[in-house]
């Protein structure tokens, strides 16, 4: 049916009242694209390495399907400027700037992503923003995050398979993430974790819930579903293949069939799901949730390239201010040299046992003391221009280290001056350690609240300055008869540490 007062341009059949705000829009995202190129090129590197995050690839394409099958309800509506967006692009580029300032790379990601929506919206108004919120919104799935809940998930999978056997009556002994069976030891390992699987669920539930369901309710429930489904599968695949190796003498689901099983049953899974959702599935179609908006005027041309001078200007500003910000280098830092003694406390020239699998810290102190037969180390990192050289509070940097480690870590509390305690086993050595980060002059525990000081003091015109403070000792029997000697020890040597670390920072 034809739309009264409406022409068709001789490109594509596309409306006349579309041309200009599109051509408008292209340029802003030219500009976006442009001027944060890197944060986008960041997002395409992580789905080429990690098979976790490759479905990223897909995300562009479903989108670009997803506003293509809106493509009639879309010609209805009257593109209008709203330049009270540029509010919201402008609050987004400034959280672009914390992530630059701090070096967050997740933050940077969203913060580009969601400015894709925020431009629209600047430039097309928000009529078109509410026709395509779930379009626009399926864009953040493009985002490579969720590393944090590995962990989690790995602890989850080793309780749930441990849990699983012993029921089954299969003496089972577990050492953190590695437990032993008669005929074999098995260890839960990022890959076992079931992160690929939550992340999968989760970005085809979606697309599913939009495009089956009517109603807020049901999308909602069965995205629950796709949340909790893979992380109760991913518990049954683990207890199915520690099964099947045993029961086969350790002869299957040990080698390249371990991970073909998973993706199998995962299929399956995902299958089962989709297949029960649609017992609910609600067919036809929604009312269009856009206000009506026959255009009875174009807006003016003036309107729409003060609107896009004025994205463009937004979308520049942070990143020239990161620029200004990075202008210059500090002078180097240096630690000076270790501490000979303190309170009793003599240096040692004994055999490194041990250091944090920290990395990238400009200037360091390694070193052993000893008083009255005990011995108890001491390492600082000392971070600046982390955005230059590389951060503290990184998603890799940790007291065992993230892969191919010979150390394993258990967190266990807190203790002397509320630092964060942790027990290490090596292959010979057991180790307790105490640590604490510092940043703006006090201890904390908290890498977020590091992150936090680091940005305001490098908005305010400062530095980032960091450091990774650990006292650790060797114990044979229990960590607490170590423990009794760092506790001295760390009163004695914390404020020469500390005042270091200040005249460090005052270069």
């Amino acid at each position: 049916m034809a739309v009264e007062g409406r022409s068709l341009s001789p490109v594509q059949g596309l409306p006349m009242h579309w041309r200009q705000p599109l051509a408008a829009l292209v340029v802003g995202l030219v500009a976006l694209f442009t001027v944060f190129h890197q944060a986008y090129w960041s997002m395409v590197e992580t789905w080429t390495r990690s098979e976790t995050f490759a479905h990223g690839f897909l995300i562009v394409p479903i989108v670009l399907f997803l506003i293509w099958r809106q493509r009639h309800a879309l010609a209805d509506l009257q593109p209008t400027p709203y330049p009270l967006a540029a509010v919201v692009v402008a609050a987004l580029g400034f959280a672009w700037l914390l992530g630059e300032l701090v070096d967050v790379l997740s933050v940077r990601q969203f913060a580009v992503m969601l400015m894709l929506p925020a431009v629209v919206w600047l430039l097309l108004g928000t009529r078109v923003v509410l026709q395509l919120k779930f379009p626009l919104a399926y864009l953040l799935f493009a985002v490579p995050f969720g590393e944090f809940l590995v962990q989690p998930l790995m602890i989850y999978t080793a309780d749930f398979t441990v849990a699983m056997v012993r029921l089954t009556g299969i003496p089972v002994y577990r050492d953190g993430m590695y437990f032993d069976l008669p005929t074999g030891r098995w260890a839960v390992v990022e890959a076992c974790s079931g992160i690929r699987y939550l992340i999968a669920s989760v970005a085809l539930g979606a697309i599913y819930a939009y495009m089956t369901y009517r109603t807020w309710f049901r999308r909602i429930a069965f995205m629950v579903a796709a949340v909790i489904v893979p992380i109760v599968a991913n518990g049954l695949r683990a207890y199915m293949i520690v099964m099947i190796g045993h029961l086969s003498g350790m002869e299957l689901a040990v080698g390249v069939d371990h991970l073909l099983y998973g993706w199998v049953f995962f299929g399956v899974v995902i299958f089962l799901m989709f297949w029960i959702g649609s017992f609910w599935r609600q067919d036809g179609h929604t009312a269009n949730t856009a206000p009506d908006s026959t255009p009875g005027h174009r807006p003016s041309q003036s309107a729409l390239a003060v609107s896009l001078a004025l994205a463009v200007a937004v979308i520049v500003a942070m990143p020239a201010y990161a620029a200004w910000m990075d202008r210059g280098a500090w002078p180097a830092p240096d630690l000076g040299a270790v501490p000979a003694g303190v309170n009793g406390w003599e240096q040692t020239h004994a055999d490194e046992l041990w250091r944090p699998d920290y990395h990238n810290a400009r200037d360091e102190w390694h070193a052993v003391f000893e008083r009255d037969g005990q011995r108890v180390g001491l390492y600082v990192g000392f971070y600046a221009e982390q955005t230059r050289y590389g951060k503290m509070a990184a998603w890799e940097n940790t007291l065992a280290g993230r892969r191919n480690s010979d150390w394993r870590q258990r967190n266990a509390g807190s203790a002397h001056e509320d630092a964060r305690r942790a027990l290490l086993s090596g292959a010979d050595t057991q180790l307790v350690a105490w640590q604490w980060y510092w940043v703006d002059g006090r201890l904390t525990t908290s890498r977020h609240l590091v992150k936090g000081l680091e940005a305001v003091s490098r908005l305010l015109g400062g530095t980032d300055d960091a450091a990774n403070i650990v006292v650790f000792a060797e114990y044979q029997g229990r960590p607490g008869e170590a423990e009794e000697a760092m506790a001295p020890f760390a009163e004695a040597m914390l404020p020469e540490v500390r005042e270091r670390l200040r005249e460090t920072g005052e270069r």
